[in-house]
């Protein structure tokens, strides 16, 4: 291997990683624990993944310049298509091809299979990221590069050395999914898998196999990685491609950092992992809460006489924020059907409805004739917080 490659050594010391990267690991672990246990309904986890693959298709795309808005690449993943005029296909296209990629390694997963990492489907995934896109003669989707290329300031091997590196990598990658698959404690098949996940993407971007569509390979093959381990949940498996669009001027430095210290690069991965899940936990949390919420709700109201006006109550408690106060006034038009029950009802009717929810504990009263639900009722074991 030529000496200013000497980054290529396939092989990583874990003793290297720092020691904040191992608190963040834990913290990171136990989040995907949280995650996978989250209880919610049916429609509602069915919402939040098809948000989370569409923030991570559109991530890894806008990374390498394509446009789309979050609303357009929704639309691709919720219907296949964004309706996009003629000369903007290409874009769409570009998110379809990440689309099948990920949706294949998924399925493949759902089926109990593991893809195979090798030359030929690395090849095949590159000829599908790039399919039906413009691009230079000399770029061949599918195709290890027959060129040089420079990528930024970074000028990647010669291209008669490629083969073999592919191959190298495949080998060294293939020994740490392993590792990763045979180890017996979830902590350590979730380091194992991260670690082999972000070696992986920093890897293939340096090899450079290919003649374009090698950042979005890097990234499907760390979202594979990810999957496959078993202790990452699907939801989660698309964020650090978020993380890295989000910041996208530290991540091309990081990836030049790399070349001289690889574990800054783990580090920087796995801080965002963590932020990302952060916010996804946090996500998730608000959803459980509401189906608690609602569930505490209906049992309040099992106990009060089936009337009209007990109905009327339940749903204004059903609507209501836990978060923003509200007039009697304002509470007559939180919803459609809201406003509907109360056009029928006279004008102090939703003043002696909140009274009424707030002796049974449902909402609490604010200064002002102001009334908020009272969510927090729900809310067990949340320590409190004393002023100084």
């Amino acid at each position: 291997m030529e000496t200013r490659f000497p980054f290529l050594s396939f092989e990583y010391d874990t003793r290297k990683i720092t020691t904040r990267t191992w608190f963040l690991m834990g913290e990171a672990m136990s989040k995907c624990q949280h995650l996978a246990g989250a209880p919610l309904k049916p429609a509602a986890a069915s919402e939040l993944a098809s948000i989370y693959l569409a923030k991570g298709v559109q991530a890894t795309t806008a990374i390498e310049g394509n446009t789309l808005s979050d609303d357009e690449v929704r639309a691709i993943v919720d219907s296949g298509t964004a309706g996009v005029p003629e000369s903007r296909d290409y874009l769409q296209r570009e998110v379809q091809n990440v689309l099948a990629c990920i949706t294949e390694i998924d399925e493949a997963l759902h089926n109990g299979h593991r893809l195979p990492i090798d030359r030929e489907r690395l090849c095949a995934l590159n000829a599908r990221i790039l399919e039906g896109i413009p691009d230079s003669p000399e770029v061949v989707p599918g195709q290890l590069r027959e060129h040089d290329v420079v990528a930024g300031t970074y000028k990647a091997p010669h291209y008669t050395e490629v083969p073999a590196l592919v191959d190298q990598f495949t080998g060294w990658i293939n020994q740490l999914r392993d590792e990763a698959a045979k180890a017996t404690r979830n902590e350590d098949r979730f380091t194992a898998a991260v670690l082999a996940a972000v070696l992986a993407h920093v890897y293939l971007v340096w090899v450079h196999p290919f003649g374009n569509g090698n950042g979005r390979l890097a990234r499907l093959i760390e979202v594979q990685l990810l999957s496959e381990s078993g202790v990452v949940p699907l939801v989660a498996t698309n964020l650090l491609s978020n993380h890295y669009n989000k910041t996208r001027q530290a991540y091309y430095l990081a990836l030049d950092e790399a070349q001289r210290d690889i574990s800054a690069f783990i580090q920087y991965a796995v801080l965002g992992f963590t932020d990302e899940l952060r916010d996804q936990v946090a996500r998730v949390r608000a959803e459980s809460k509401a189906i608690h919420w609602e569930s505490y709700v209906y049992e309040v109201f099992r106990k009060q006489p089936n009337t009209d006006s007990r109905s009327r109550q339940r749903d204004l408690a059903l609507t209501m924020s836990g978060e923003k106060a509200i007039t009697p006034e304002e509470a007559t038009v939180l919803t459609a059907s809201i406003a509907k029950k109360y056009a029928l009802c006279g004008e102090r009717t939703p003043a002696r409805d909140l009274n009424a929810l707030s002796k049974m504990g449902l909402v609490r009263k604010r200064p002002g004739r102001r009334y908020v639900a009272n969510r927090a009722i729900i809310e067990a074991f949340i320590p409190p917080v004393a002023t100084i």
